[in-house]
């Protein structure tokens, strides 16, 4: 099968014909037809994470995909168009390929509504955002401040926001502003017109209930933090969150992770019911995969990146 693949950390990777893999017990094996990026594969092929999993090379990047299944097994019949996460025990055996394989749990019916770039882009990052919004638990009027609202996941945490009756305020660039307001954003603070916190302070000096960051800024993150009403919550999804300080301010929260595999379904309702839609996407070829994940590498991504495979 052709795949795409990096040899050692660091390098821009090339496509070539690697084996197709065999599913092991447990596993389906699927057609992948598109594969979602993640700030998690750019931290992947620059070694950012090969003190916390095994990597095997030649490495094939990617977690998340939308496809078909290949060959029947583990409670899913061949041709059933699925999406999910093709999550493992170790790093290497990327979705961004022609076949990946997958545990049965990873995968669910892919939403009808959706072609399969649209639900490639849904599985890490809308369930991240799902996680990170029970963290604030949110509540009908609040001030919610949303950093990096317009990339991956914020696209998605931004209309959980909205969608809860909460004011969502998003940080961002001057640039994606009409995008933030489509996502359900009440207010924008531009970034790059002034110090977040200055701004912030000006537009709200009752202060925030929450801060939600996205982007993994520790030191602009604590600063935030103390514009946060007592009792009010900040959780990051990027590891931003300094848990003493808000402790000794009196706050709740903490540093989010992706919510479990067990709630794909509930993303595929809330897609089809409307509550969710897809955030804007920029699809590359495989062979383009390496471009893919040096523009996600640059962190100014509006929507998703998705790799189409043909």
């Amino acid at each position: 099968m052709r795949a795409f693949v990096i040899d050692r950390f660091g390098e821009k990777g090339s496509v070539r014909d690697v084996p197709t893999p065999e599913p092991q017990q447990g596993e389906v094996l699927i057609r992948v037809r598109a594969a979602g990026l993640n700030a998690f594969d750019v931290a992947v092929v620059n070694g950012f994470a090969k003190d916390y999993m095994e990597h095997r090379f030649p490495l094939t990047p990617g977690l998340d995909f939308s496809g078909l299944v290949e060959r029947a097994g583990a409670g899913h019949a061949a041709g059933d168009e699925v999406y999910g996460i093709a999550q493992k025990p170790f790093i290497g055996a990327g979705t961004f390929a022609e076949f990946v394989t997958a545990p049965a749990e990873g995968i669910t019916p892919k939403p009808s509504l959706l072609d399969h770039a649209s639900a490639a882009a849904l599985p890490t990052a809308a369930l991240t955002a799902l996680s990170a919004m029970e963290a604030i638990a949110l509540q009908d009027g609040q001030v919610v401040l949303i950093v990096g609202a317009t990339g991956g996941v914020g696209s998605f945490a931004t209309q959980l926001v909205a969608n809860a009756g909460a004011h969502a305020v998003a940080v961002t660039r001057s640039e994606h502003a009409e995008y933030a307001r489509s996502l359900g954003a009440s207010d924008v603070i531009d970034y790059t017109s002034g110090d977040v916190v200055d701004l912030t302070r000006s537009r709200f000096p009752d202060g925030l209930h929450a801060v939600v960051d996205l982007h993994g800024d520790g030191a602009l993150v604590s600063r935030l933090t103390e514009l946060v009403r007592p009792g009010g919550r900040v959780t990051s999804a990027a590891g931003g969150v300094d848990s003493a300080l808000i402790e000794k301010l009196g706050l709740n929260g903490g540093n989010a992770n992706r919510a479990g595999l067990d709630r794909l379904g509930e993303l595929t309702r809330l897609v089809e019911s409307g509550e969710l839609r897809v955030p804007v996407i920029r699809t590359y070829p495989l062979e383009k995969a390496g471009d893919a994940l040096a523009e996600q590498g640059g962190r100014h991504v509006r929507g998703k990146l998705v790799v189409g495979i043909e």
